[in-house]
């Protein structure tokens, strides 16, 4: 089995900036909602993505190790938080989901975290559960049944939190591990979507919508089209069969000592020029291939940039600068700059660039913020 999936974020109706981030790639999936003044949640939030996202690569062995990034994720937001007055008291929540190779003794499986009320759903056979638990005030008002489940959704102080991440020098976040099951769809999502959407809503959008995809863009649109108080992002996974690629075999023509001739040329002819420009043409199309974000340079003053192709250089094949974004890395915070020296990769340019662009949205707000002091 494996796992596609689409995502989509969007301001809402009323806010000025997002401070939602996430992360949708082959070996983890998160959403993270920040809090806290001068646009320091969306600092707190893009440094908690940053963190899965590191901790992701080769992808996960253990429930534990998902747990421990998600700890180093707190520690990181944490630290940082102390260092300037506008970031102090900065947190998020976060939701993450990560699949789990199979091993000799387990099958597929995978994990779901979180801290906060971010939300995990499983949508299995038709019917939509929620996999996490909020770590909220009003969660508790309805744990000890002093409210009602409708009660919640509109209660005054829904959006307090009991957990998060950064707010504390350690968190204790709550974890599941599950079957990887044929035809199971997961959806992350921030506050926005449950504040403003229903779980009957979500159940009936994610049963009309097949591709996860179009299911993430439709439960945005919706929450936007109720009112869209808050920044909302959302993320469906769908487990599918893996199907292996079929070989192509070449249909038998018919036999005569003239066609064999003129094939046995023509395939001399192909063969000479596989051998001469095959290999060449093979190792360019993998130099190209894909896009990775960094910078321009190794100066202070080095632009943060998309480029298309491979880290690494390979033979002559050097990478390109696809996207710009103006943003130094001076201007970028240290820790997230460290990130990004990394290279993260992606398969688009429409997600490198989304990266990119919302840590230019970061850093002119922190700009913004230290102009009007």
């Amino acid at each position: 089995m494996k796992l596609v999936w689409g995502a989509a974020s969007h301001v809402g109706m009323l806010r000025q900036q997002n401070e939602d981030s996430f992360a949708a790639e082959e070996h983890v999936f998160v959403v993270a909602d920040g809090m806290g003044g001068h646009n320091a949640g969306e600092v707190a939030s893009a440094l908690a993505v940053a963190g899965m996202r590191e901790a992701a690569i080769g992808g996960f062995v253990s429930a534990e190790s998902v747990v421990e990034a998600v700890n180093a994720a707190n520690s990181a937001i944490h630290e940082a938080s102390g260092g300037t007055s506008e970031q102090r008291g900065m947190g998020t929540t976060l939701t993450a989901l990560a699949p789990l190779p199979a091993t000799s003794s387990e099958p597929q499986r995978v994990v779901v975290t979180n801290v906060g009320d971010s939300r995990a759903y499983l949508l299995r056979g038709g019917e939509l559960r929620q996999v996490s638990a909020d770590h909220s005030y009003v969660q508790e008002l309805l744990t000890e049944g002093l409210i009602t489940a409708d009660e919640a959704r509109v209660h005054p102080r829904r959006n307090i939190v009991t957990r998060a991440l950064g707010i504390e020098g350690d968190v204790n976040a709550d974890s599941w591990t599950l079957p990887m099951v044929l035809g199971d769809r997961y959806v992350l999502c921030s506050d926005g979507l449950v504040d403003e959407v229903d779980d009957t809503q979500i159940e009936l959008i994610l049963r009309s919508c097949p591709n996860p995809q179009q299911a993430a863009e439709q439960l945005v649109t919706t929450a936007n089209a109720n009112g869209g108080r808050d920044n909302v992002t959302v993320v469906v996974v769908d487990v599918v069969e893996r199907v292996a690629t079929p070989i192509p075999t070449s249909p038998v023509a018919p036999s005569s000592a003239a066609t064999s001739r003129r094939k046995r040329i023509l395939v001399v002819a192909a063969v000479l020029v596989l051998l001469a420009g095959g290999p060449i043409a093979a190792v360019g199309w993998y130099a190209r291939g894909g896009y990775y974000v960094g910078f321009d340079g190794r100066t202070e003053t080095a632009h943060l940039a998309v480029f298309k192709g491979r880290p690494e250089q390979i033979l002559w094949f050097r990478p390109t600068v696809a996207v710009d974004s103006g943003v130094e890395r001076q201007d970028v915070f240290p820790s997230l700059a460290e990130d990004i020296d990394n290279k993260p990769t992606y398969t688009s340019l429409a997600r490198a660039e989304a990266y990119v662009n919302s840590i230019r949205d970061v850093v002119a707000a922190q700009s913004e913020g230290s102009s009007d002091q």
